[in-house]
């Protein structure tokens, strides 16, 4: 009410007064009222002639609905345009010709508003009867023809009175728009001329063709124009101080020797309004001006994250021959406001604020789900015949009486944003390390010219008075919404479409800023524009599209925010940023290609000095995360790659043990614990800082429940780190996240140890040694109930379905009977329930009933591994790992001893002990599917035993890995061995597993979910959160 400006008084006067009350009088009406009766007055006297590109049954089909009042703008706005050409004899065209090539973009405004209403109509119209012919494309026809008869289009019209108001106010601003862009030109013709032609007259404006950008500010847009004498030129109804600054920027940059030189759109900028010099695509003509691009781009690339770029996707730039140029650049100085805005929000997800990867120029996948492939829209990786993943509203048997709209995946053009070489895209992959170079010496160059970048006389402050865009939602979003409220139901009924835009309220309850933003986003989504704001480089206060003005909306500006990016560029930010580049490469590569895992020849080997020795190479791991860090106010937030979303992405890893906080959190305390390095402790803690503001803000962002994936891990790592810290503020915060997972557990399908109900079960365990209480075991009690009723008989033994797994029975640790037979008995060794203990060995019974003795292993049977692994048909394929296979299945035994110990499993355990040293290292470092898993198992498996011939076994092993590591470097356990920060398959896994078999008196196995191994107060934490004294003493 409020936002509307209602009070409760006018409210409640409006709901009394009857139906159609409110604009009773003639006069009351509004303009586009008046337009419709006189348009509609008489029959048009001859059809509106459209241009050839405006053809088409998805455009132009139901346009005889409006074409009386089309040709009543086409009418004045030649008049206006012959008073133009006398009173501007210095500007040369043909009235006529130019309003048809005008005319040329208004159907695609036109199309979606009349395009789901009209087909309605067609179809009531054939289920009556109404229609003339003998097929359905001579009904159609009939249609068509009846649209223009005006008491046919007036009935419509009446029963759907939004679609007249938006059809009128559209056609209306295409004349409007149309006169003000030759009043334009008329105005600055010799400015022009001077600028952009050498100071000659290029002939006559032969054309001007509009609808290249969205509608903004009542329907303005960007048109190309085009002269007699070939000359084109951009006109672009924004101020263009950002593309003019951006020039003056590149030119004071090639002065100081950025190499290569890079070249910029020339632009003039008229306050509200501009005019750019046209870029023509063209291709490269050598291997070597490719090359060039790329390193163009890495520049780019750094210098938009200098000036806090966004937004710059394929649309916004040109591949001409060797020079990428940014046409668009209305996104720089991107400021933020006093709360997150939901763009922000969306930031903070995907990616640090401070990361290249927000420009929008690197390899980015968008909108996936875990089925369907995201896009890649970014300037770099962006490409021709991508599908989106949500599907649009198209047209199906168009042109007959049938015609309706169906919604499906559409493909992608192509653009213009790759350079090409000899009639071929040259993708940037060819060229990675060309990209890294230009990026690294434009960094380099930034950093060396910061002080005169900053000086008041300097480069940026051509910016300062500049407006420039700012984005607090996804363009698509805005773009989809004003798509569906053309559905016939909202043009029917102006109450029901303003409820539908009411959905943008939902915003405020993350983003309390939209409460003052809402009302101006839908009082531009109302008038039929995509909602506009801006912000001067210089000012806090922001600006609608609509005019209104909210003073002091930001909490600095964005020149305040560009400098401070400036004066924290340094060398460890340029080596950070330059890993964030290489990983955006990384995701594309495996997005679009097949990258085998790389292996190494491994070979036991037993140095002098090994404890020693693998503390040493678990210290210089976490060195190596350090610098991968994005620290900010006491957090630290960390990047890395997923494969979730139908397609490799750089992102956030989340809040998991898997990839994502709780992993690292976890292996930098315990490193910062067994080497007394106080920076590794700092790391983790301001690790978990972001991830307890992160989970309190948004706990429904979680929604497994695993070890690995989900609340399990989470817990698991506060119930560690609090102890290992003597902090009782991290095992609260445990305890207060499991008070919310009883109503999930009952629900859970995915059941295993790394997503679901089993790995909750043995965090909640874990917990439950240091935080008990009457509604943990609950939850704990409806953990084991909820295996217990999951449980389901086979041929032999027993299995759970594990949904994550493409609803398969799996056997192994991860996602298997092994890890939840091992939930299952440490939950009998509390409770002494013995349907747990005979559950747990139906589930061991049914592995045993899939165990092959010519491997020596238990078969993977997760939808797709085979596929995969390329396994010949009819063959099963087996995994030597944590996950799946013999290692984790005698871990799983191995650690069930306490509560069957057995010739079965004394000799499973045997089994998976002799496999795995013949066949199980030599492809990762990892702890997942990698060498430091399975080492991992043979390490418990001799202390548990007391087996001194195999601990002599395991100090080979852990030789061999280092070894390995000093041949090879890292193998991390992505495909291509890609480097990510994560536990399970990247540096703090192979950080954590290094320092286990170090010191596994104090490193706990995570891969068995044990408990801590210390007693509260030995750690390096005090009970207030500091460091420990001897953590001080070395910081």
């Amino acid at each position: 009410m409020l936002a509307s400006g209602l009070t409760e008084a006018a409210l409640l006067a409006l709901l009394e007064a009857p139906a159609g009350a409110t604009c009773t009088s003639p006069e009351a009406a509004p303009a586009w009222v008046h337009e419709l009766e006189q348009a509609y007055a008489e029959p048009l006297r001859a059809p509106v002639t459209w241009p050839e590109r405006a053809e088409g049954p998805d455009r132009s089909a139901f346009l005889p609905l409006v074409e009386p009042l089309v040709a009543r703008a086409v009418t004045r706005l030649g008049n206006a345009l012959k008073d133009l050409q006398r009173a501007a004899p210095g500007l040369d065209f043909e009235p006529a010709g130019l309003v048809s090539s005008m005319l040329g973009h208004l159907p695609q405004v036109l199309a979606p508003v009349l395009g789901r209403a009209m087909v309605v109509e067609l179809h009531a119209a054939q289920l009556e009867a109404r229609l003339a012919g003998d097929t359905p494309e001579a009904r159609f026809q009939d249609f068509t023809r009846r649209l223009r008869q005006p008491q046919v289009a007036l009935d419509i019209l009446e029963r759907y009175p939004v679609l007249a108001r938006c059809a009128a106010l559209r056609i209306a601003d295409w004349e409007a728009n149309g006169l003000e862009l030759l009043q334009r030109l008329a105005r600055d013709a010799s400015l022009l001329w001077q600028r952009f032609n050498g100071g000659q007259t290029p002939g006559a404006l032969v054309e001007a063709r509009g609808g290249y950008s969205d509608p903004h500010r009542g329907g303005q847009g960007v048109f190309i124009l085009r002269f007699e004498s070939g000359l084109r030129i951009v006109y672009k109804p924004r101020s263009l101080g950002a593309e003019a600054g951006l020039q003056q920027l590149l030119t004071w940059l090639n002065a100081r020797g950025a190499t290569p030189v890079m070249k910029g759109a020339e632009a003039l900028d008229q306050g509200a309004y501009g005019w750019m010099e046209y870029v023509a695509p063209a291709p490269c003509a050598s291997t070597e001006e490719v090359r060039r691009f790329y390193e163009r781009q890495g520049a780019y690339v750094a210098l938009m994250h200098a000036l806090d770029g966004t937004d710059l996707h394929f649309e916004n730039l040109i591949a001409a021959g060797e020079h990428p140029v940014l046409v668009d650049v209305e996104t720089l100085f991107h400021p933020l406001s006093g709360t997150r805005t939901l763009r922000d929000a969306e930031h903070a997800v995907e990616a640090p604020p401070v990361s290249v990867i927000r420009s929008g120029l690197l390899p980015q996948q968008f909108w996936g789900t875990r089925t369907k492939a995201g896009v890649d829209l970014s300037g770099l990786g962006a490409r021709a015949g991508q599908l989106t993943p949500q599907a649009y509203l198209v047209t199906a048997e168009r042109g007959t009486d049938r015609m309706r709209f169906e919604r499906r995946p559409v493909a992608l053009p192509g653009a213009n944003n790759l350079p090409r070489l000899e009639g071929e895209s040259a993708p940037v992959l060819a060229y990675r390390d060309a990209l890294a170079e230009g990026f690294t010496r434009m960094y380099g160059l930034l950093l060396e010219h910061r002080e005169a970048l900053l000086a008041e006389d300097g480069p940026l402050a051509a910016f300062a008075r500049v407006p420039m865009r700012v984005l607090f939602r996804n363009t698509a979003v805005y773009g989809a919404l004003l798509h569906e409220s053309h559905h016939p139901h909202a043009l029917a009924d102006g109450l029901e479409r303003q409820r539908f835009f009411d959905h943008l309220w939902r915003a405020v309850v993350a983003s309390p800023d939209f409460e003052a933003l809402v009302p101006l986003e839908i009082a531009q989504l109302e008038r039929g524009d995509l909602p506009y704001f801006t912000a001067r480089v210089d000012s806090k206060d922001l600006e609608a599209g609509s005019g209104q003005r909210l003073p002091d909306f930001f909490q600095e500006t964005g020149l305040a925010r560009v400098r401070r990016r400036l004066e924290g560029l340094s060398p460890e930010d340029q080596t950070r940023q330059r890993w964030v580049l290489e990983r955006s490469l990384d995701a594309l590569l495996l997005s679009t290609r097949t990258v085998p895992r790389p292996t190494y020849a491994f070979q036991e080997h037993t140095p002098p000095g090994l404890r020693d020795a693998l503390l040493a190479e678990a210290r210089r791991a976490g060195e190596r995360l350090l610098p991968l860090a994005f620290e900010r106010g006491g957090e630290a937030h960390w990047l890395g790659l997923d494969a979730g979303d139908g397609g490799w992405r750089l992102g956030s890893p989340g809040a998991d043990v898997f990839q994502g906080r709780a992993g690292i959190a976890l292996a930098l305390g315990y490193l910062g614990d067994v080497t007394q390095d106080a920076r590794f402790t700092r790391l983790a803690r301001a690790t978990l800082r972001t991830q307890a503001r992160l989970l309190g803000a948004e706990p429904g962002s979680v929604v497994g429940l695993g070890i690995l994936n989900g609340w399990g891990g989470i817990l698991y790592a506060l119930t560690h780190l609090g102890v290992l810290w003597n902090d009782d503020a991290l095992l609260d915060e445990a305890a207060g996240h499991a008070r919310r997972l009883r109503p999930l557990v009952e629900k859970d399908t995915v059941l295993d140890v790394g997503a679901g109900t089993a790995g909750c079960l043995l965090a909640l365990l874990v917990l439950g040694e240091h935080r008990p209480s009457d509604a943990l075991w609950a939850t704990v009690d409806a953990c084991g109930q909820r295996l217990l009723e999951t449980a389901t008989p086979q041929a032999r033994g027993s299995a759970w379905l594990c949904e994550a797994a493409g609803n398969r029975y799996l056997a192994g640790m991860a996602h298997g009977a092994a890890g939840v037979a091992l939930a299952l008995l440490r939950l009998f060794g509390r409770t002494g329930d013995a349907r747990l203990r005979d559950a747990a060995l139906a589930g061991m019974e049914y592995e045993r009933g899939l165990y092959a003795p010519e491997e020596r292993n238990w078969p993977d049977l997760r939808a797709g591994a085979k596929e995969a692994a390329a396994t010949p048909e009819g063959a099963e394929h087996f995994l030597w790992a944590w996950c799946t296979g013999a290692p984790g299945i005698g871990l799983a035994r191995l650690s069930g001893l306490p509560f069957v110990d057995d010739a079965a499993v004394r000799e499973e355990i045997a089994i998976a002990r002799d496999s795995t040293l013949a066949r199980g290292f030599g492809r990762n470092h990892g702890l997942c599917h990698g060498d430091l898993g399975n080492a991992d198992f043979l390490l418990q498996a001799a202390a548990t035993l007391g087996d001194a011939r195999l601990q002599a076994r395991v100090d080979g092993v852990a030789g061999g890995i280092l070894r390995g590591i000093t041949e090879r470097g890292y193998l991390f356990g992505l495909q291509g061995s890609t480097e990510t920060p994560g536990m399970m398959v990247g540096l703090a896994g192979i950080a954590y597993g290094l320092a286990r078999l170090a010191r596994p008196d104090r490193v706990p196995s995570l891969l068995t979910v044990d408990s801590p191994r210390i007693v509260r107060g030995e750690g390096l934490g005090t009970p207030d959160g500091r460091p420990s004294s001897r953590i001080q003493e070395q910081s």
